[in-house]
């Protein structure tokens, strides 16, 4: 039975070692394909699984979640709780994984694995690969950790408790079939970000990485804009320019070409960006390759606005303070700390109270 010390240690050295595969992957010009190499495998049968899991969003979903595999990210993320050295009652966590984005469910079994329970993963079949892989460097550091980690494609089989993610509708499902275990159920979610009208260029191509960052299909990117009266949409777009590679996706490039064919039957006005379409509309959720604003009068009206559906919002985005709303600075949305809980639920206190 391992300490907390020695969990600590060896998840520390997954995180040398998967920066060592990201340099390699990196200097060899993105390009690291040598046949012995595991994490070359894992990155091509990802890409092959899942069509918008390209090289580059892989690699920055690794280089997203290296920073919290140090000592010093553990402990300070750790001394804010009260965990024993030894977990003599481990139980086992069933986690049902999504496949929306690389390594999305990465902060759940962390958060399973240093709180010395056991974790039992119920893989994507969206992204079946990429956390064996990681898993697999884990037990090569460690083989303790080997009666500690178990996959499944199949059902969970005796969980003590359950984390599942899922759409609107998969959540209802979670919650009437694992109603009688301990649980955290999260739904569909996405981000806003709020302009205040003087951002600079700087500002704005950042806030560009929270638009176009996997092709905006993660909770954490921005699929709304909430914009000053009179701001210059046309602006918007010049800087997001930097981005406009996007479109040569292929997956993308369809759901661009088929949102636009939609707008155009409506007859919906909207802003045709040749990679980006925008189009001013209410809803929070956007389609892929959409972007929906809104103009405002009054922040308090902004305001009032994101904290009525605080239950569908992961981030927002602005330079501005927006008490008591909790914002963060453009080009941020992607670089979450190891205290940003996906829907603000703590994972650690709920493992702790089990």
């Amino acid at each position: 039975m391992q300490t907390l010390q020695q969990r600590i240690d060896s998840l520390a050295k997954l995180g040398q070692e998967l920066q060592w595969y990201v340099n390699e992957f990196v200097q060899h010009n993105n390009n690291f394909y040598a046949e012995d190499s595991p994490f070359s495998k894992a990155v091509q049968l990802a890409g092959a699984a899942n069509g918008w899991f390209t090289k580059q969003s892989v690699i920055q979903a690794f280089q997203a979640i290296i920073p919290w595999l140090s000592q010093e990210s553990l402990y300070n993320w750790i001394n804010n709780y009260s965990l024993p050295e030894i977990n003599n009652q481990p139980k086992t966590i069933g986690v049902v994984m999504a496949g929306n984005i690389p390594l999305v469910n990465f902060h759940d079994m962390l958060s399973v694995l240093i709180s010395g329970h056991r974790f039992l993963g119920k893989l994507s079949s969206s992204d079946p690969y990429l956390m064996p892989f990681i898993v697999q460097v884990l037990i090569q550091i460690d083989p303790a950790w080997q009666s500690y980690i178990a996959f499944t494609d199949g059902r969970l089989q005796h969980p003590d408790a359950i984390i599942a993610t899922g759409s609107n509708n998969t959540s209802r499902y979670f919650d009437y079939y694992f109603s009688r275990y301990p649980h955290i159920i999260r739904r569909n979610r996405t981000s806003v970000a709020v302009l205040h009208g003087h951002e600079t260029d700087v500002q704005l191509q950042a806030l560009g990485t929270d638009v176009f960052s996997y092709y905006g299909l993660g909770c954490r990117n921005v699929s709304k804009l909430f914009l000053p009266h009179g701001y210059s949409v046309a602006r918007l777009i010049e800087q997001f320019k930097v981005y406009e590679n996007v479109i040569e996706h292929h997956k993308y490039h369809n759901n661009y070409d088929y949102q636009k064919a939609i707008l155009l039957i409506n007859k919906q006005p909207f802003f045709d960006g040749g990679f980006i379409l925008l189009k001013e509309d209410k809803a929070l959720h956007a389609p892929v390759s959409t972007l929906h604003y809104e103009f405002y009068t009054s922040l308090q009206q902004v305001q009032a606005s994101v904290l009525q559906h605080a239950e569908h919002i992961q981030c927002v985005v602005s330079s501005l303070p927006m008490q008591p709303v909790q914002t963060i600075q453009p080009g941020q949305t992607q670089q979450p700390s190891l205290t940003d809980y996906p829907d603000g639920v703590d994972v650690i206190k709920f493992l702790t109270e089990l």
